[in-house]
């Protein structure tokens, strides 16, 4: 009988060839690769804090975006108040990483989902939840009151033809009111996000949605209404969060209301919208450009070109199941051959068209590329390149790979 004798490959980018010291163009890894350079990522995740504590409000993190306990537990460790989620599923990865306060941005729907928020709670883990609709929260009443626990809520506030949430304050208070007297929920505070209503650059239409939240948030207080230990107005993404801090501490709001902030994306940042929002954040706010060095790009893709089928046309060995592609298209921005370095291109060269495996890039006419060459490709939209991997490889600035960190989508 033969006996097959075959590698443990655990994940697509797995360490196939043994050897000191492994670096990407070493070819020591299966490609392609998603790189998370660790100066960038600490230097963003450092930045985003000093301008929460700069802007006197507190910051729970998007872990959607990277999902990588790794990131979560820097974030926390660079003072962090809690992290934000999306799912019950990513509220336990949360937790897991060392969250203590944890906002579930969505609402609460289904047994197995809240038997998880239930097992959070009953571990002393404060998980905020998002509510919209009455029949919602009494659901929610029954399942938490019949457990003995009180479940903190955020009644979420959005805009006409936007996502969830109440479509203006009068219905906003209708449902608080609603919420008062059910057992097992205490109702906290708002929340919202103004990216749901923002289809441009139109600040004032931000602002204006902010004012919204923040005078819905007052109103409750006033007519007290609110009635957990603790008072949240919670926005912002990773577009507007200057805005947001801005407004909200024009305000007046009641001294103990906590301001928590929820950007995600910049932990590690883009090539693409993000750097564009943050190109605009800059000329808005004088705070972004009193702290240093900007947000920079944390996130490439090392693959290698695989087929050179005509003149000036190179087929780049990754695609949509590897990379972001619903925000702009990945771009090259470096070629190596043989562990050197070829070029670099000072502004990203972006391809043109994304198949499953494949990227289709018309190359500069004074490189001479050559099957094998490994390429780095830079994106759009960290949070849809990351969710695509099981495990990224932490670099240093040279590339040399100094851990596999796991992913948990």
């Amino acid at each position: 009988m033969n006996v097959i004798k075959y590698h443990k490959i655990e994940h697509k980018s797995a360490c196939i060839v043994a050897g000191s010291a492994p670096n990407v163009f070493k070819e020591q890894i299966s490609l392609p690769a998603l790189l998370l350079k660790q100066e960038a990522a600490l230097h963003n995740i450092d930045w985003m804090q000093r301008f929460a504590n700069h802007s006197k409000v507190l910051l729970a993190p998007h872990a959607k975006t990277s999902m990588t306990p790794w990131l979560l537990q820097a974030q926390l460790a660079a003072g962090a108040w809690g992290l934000t989620v999306a799912t019950p599923y990513q509220a336990y990865i949360a937790a897991e990483a060392g969250a203590r306060h944890i906002i579930l941005a969505n609402q609460l729907v289904g047994a197995a989902n809240i038997e998880i928020i239930s097992s959070l709670l009953a571990a002393g883990i404060e998980i905020f939840v998002f509510v919209d609709n009455a029949d919602n929260a009494i659901t929610l009443s029954q399942a938490f009151a019949g457990r003995n626990q009180l479940l903190p809520v955020l009644i979420e506030l959005g805009g006409v033809a936007g996502r969830c949430g109440c479509r203006d304050n009068q219905q906003a208070l209708a449902l608080a009111q609603q919420i008062a007297p059910l057992p097992g929920l205490a109702l906290a505070g708002i929340s919202f996000y103004e990216g749901a209503v923002a289809h441009d650059d139109n600040s004032n239409n931000i602002k204006r949605f902010i004012q919204q939240a923040a005078a819905l948030a007052k109103a409750l207080f006033r007519q007290q209404l609110l009635q957990y230990k603790q008072m949240v107005l919670s926005g912002a993404g990773s577009a507007w969060y200057d805005i947001v801090a801005q407004e909200l501490n024009r305000a007046t709001l009641p001294d103990d209301m906590l301001v928590v902030l929820r950007p995600g994306c910049y932990v590690s940042h883009d090539h693409g919208i993000y750097q564009q929002a943050q190109l605009l954040v800059q000329q808005r706010c004088g705070l972004a450009n009193r702290l240093g060095p900007p947000l920079q790009n944390a996130l490439e893709i090392a693959a290698y070109i695989q087929s050179l089928p005509e003149d000036g046309l190179a087929i780049i060995a990754c695609g949509k199941r590897d990379v972001a592609f619903d925000a702009g298209l990945p771009a090259v921005v470096a070629v190596y051959r043989a562990g050197n370095i070829l070029t670099t291109l000072a502004t990203p060269s972006s391809t043109f068209r994304i198949m499953d495996q494949h990227c289709f890039w018309h190359y500069p006419p004074q490189l001479k590329p050559q099957v094998g060459d490994i390429v780095l490709l830079v994106t759009s939209h960290p949070c849809l390149t990351f969710d695509k991997w099981r495990s990224l490889w932490l670099t240093d600035n040279n590339y040399n790979l100094l851990q596999q960190l796991p992913t948990f989508f």
